[in-house]
């Protein structure tokens, strides 16, 4: 369908030229109807108002058998997020909100810190081999689990068994490099990875490796396809937890609420004023953010609200915004298996058809230029590749020299329901198109019902907004997730690519020591990956929250979700 916004001959960048267009146009953008958008929605979300049901995976309400209780006279932190939590599995979650909590539940052996480096968790120290293959870890005395079992070796192990057993979230990060028969118990407090080849990303990856009480689980494991170990305990910690995490769960409504109480006896140490409880509610609606921020009811929204509300809260007495630059690129993800978007030229018509700036200064003011699929903070970003930019003739006249004629292309761009940042994208994409002769149907959906799309190719729609972030501190974590052809088909590769020159040199920089070599061969991926248009790179994200007065501690960590770890954050 053609863009209702202005018409085709009329320039969105010029509808910017002065203050009052800026304002109009961008208010339209946040009130189109989305009755009018094509697609069907994916069920309904939590407004703050009333719970209702929300699309993807098991849909039922749970409590978790520890419940938090009667919270007086105890410290509460009220958190917004924008989308439900599905699973708070460690062998399962992949997704912000679901890390969210993982983190908070369970430890890993290693921790990232501000600037992305490795520091020891549940692992005290360790050492590599000189063939690089084995990796031995010594585990911290003084660990214990929610249940008060000591964290053992075995229980890494363990963790690792059914990381790679269940095979599901984040396990093809070590699938096809680690097999469970080399994970090794060396004594109590001593565990063992020998990997079938050397892979440099190794310990960046396994901070998502969380690690889980063995007995708990096993205690608590259903029947299922994994001999005497059931169904690995996925029933039970689908809604509860076994992990040594700083909190412990107390209280699990999947889709209007999470809820955290903090472990007494966390072997880590929590600062002055860190909060007893932490709740987290599930708020797709602005407006109601906005008014549980200003009566005191929520002390921090999500990263994911509009530009006018991050202005509104801004203007109150007690409420700051904070705006913090960070290393999530803003991603429209073209499907390059499925006509018409498998075809290149498509693509580049589509890459230098879009208004980046219009799209980066007044929808997402403060975010940052992108430059290729790897954000520019990165040491090994490629500073010479191409990065196309809003130029519509260019773009018709590679339509036309690939035959395209005007209303030949008919395109799906999904993007997030309820969320007025995406929707003011996808309006804007759709009128950039509609001027260089591509329909453009806009397809809100609710994030589950993006997730499972994204599972089959024929499924996936052509174009879909989609933040992405290193998910462990590393380059791999950007070109393997997103653009190798074995990583799994989830919302972090809709593109569907399927390029052996990018996979072998993937391949090579995860079998590469050498920092040098490595960089070398990451500059090279990455020109190949932006020469093939699989993205619209659209901006780096500087990411907003508001908070009121009294909460800090808020830390940010080039790893997704780690910088909302709850010890970080007190109440002044």
């Amino acid at each position: 369908m053609r863009s209702q916004v202005g018409s085709a001959s009329e320039s969105v960048r010029a509808r910017f030229g002065d203050a009052a267009s800026r304002r109009n146009f961008l208010k339209a953008l946040g009130t189109a109807g989305i009755a009018g958008l094509a697609g069907c929605s994916g069920g309904e979300s939590y407004d703050g108002q009333e719970q209702t049901t929300a699309s993807g995976g098991d849909d039922e309400e749970t409590e978790t058998e520890s419940s938090s209780g009667d919270d007086s006279g105890s410290s509460t932190l009220r958190m917004s997020a924008t989308q439900r939590f599905g699973t708070v599995d460690p062998a399962k979650g992949t997704d912000y909100t679901q890390v969210l909590a993982l983190v908070n539940l369970y430890d890993p052996l290693v921790f990232p810190d501000t600037e992305g480096n490795l520091q020891g968790h549940l692992a005290e120290d360790w050492t590599v081999s000189d063939d690089n293959r084995t990796y031995t870890f010594t585990l911290r005395e003084n660990a214990t689990f929610h249940s008060g079992n000591p964290v053992t070796a075995e229980d890494v192990q363990f963790s690792a068994e059914r990381f790679l057993d269940i095979n599901q979230g984040y396990s093809s990060l070590l699938g096809n490099v680690l097999s469970k028969e080399n994970v090794t118990v060396e004594d109590e407090r001593t565990v063992s990875f020998t990997l079938d080849r050397v892979h440099s990303p190794f310990l960046a990856t396994l901070v998502l490796l969380f690690v889980v009480d063995k007995q708990r689980v096993l205690d608590n494991a259903a029947d299922g396809d994994f001999g005497d170990r059931g169904d690995y305990g996925q029933s039970f910690l689908n809604d509860n937890d076994a992990g040594s995490g700083p909190y412990e769960l107390a209280g699990f409504e999947r889709q209007a609420q999470i809820s955290f109480s903090r472990y007494a006896d966390y072997w880590g140490s929590f600062k002055d004023g860190a909060y007893d409880n932490v709740t987290v509610q599930i708020i797709t609606n602005d407006p109601t953010v906005r008014s549980l921020m200003k009566t005191g009811e929520l002390d921090m929204s999500s990263q994911y609200q509009s530009e006018e509300t991050y202005e509104a809260l801004a203007a109150e007495d007690d409420i700051r915004v904070e705006s913090v630059p960070t290393v999530t690129t803003f991603y429209f993800k073209i499907n390059t298996q499925k006509a018409p978007t498998d075809d290149p030229a498509v693509r580049e018509a589509m890459a230098y058809g879009f208004d980046y700036e219009t799209a980066r200064n007044e929808i997402a003011p403060g975010s940052l230029p992108a430059q290729g699929p790897l954000p520019s903070s990165f040491g090994v970003h490629n500073e010479d590749i191409v990065q196309p930019t809003y130029d519509p003739e260019r773009a018709r006249q590679i339509l036309s020299d690939a035959g395209y004629e005007e209303g030949d292309i008919t395109v799906q761009n999904t993007y997030v329901k309820d969320y007025g940042l995406e929707e003011k994208m996808g309006l804007l994409f759709q009128q950039n198109m509609d001027e260089i002769g591509i329909d453009v149907e806009l397809n809100p959906q609710t994030w589950g019902t993006m997730t499972e799309l994204a599972t089959s190719v024929e499924d996936t729609p052509h174009i879909n907004q989609v933040f992405y972030g290193p998910v462990y501190p590393s380059p791999d974590t950007v070109f393997y997730n997103q653009y190798h052809s074995e990583a799994a088909s989830t919302w972090m590769s809709m593109e569907h690519l399927e390029d052996e020159t990018v996979d072998s040199l993937i391949d090579e920089a995860r079998s590469t020591v050498d920092a040098d070599a490595r960089a070398d061969l990451y500059a090279e991926v990455q020109e190949r990956i932006a020469n093939q248009y699989p993205d619209l790179f659209i901006f780096v994200q500087s990411k907003k929250h508001a908070f009121a007065d009294d909460v800090a501690g808020y830390t940010f960590r080039p790893s997704m979700s780690f910088d909302y770890w709850f010890p970080d954050f007190y109440q002044e």
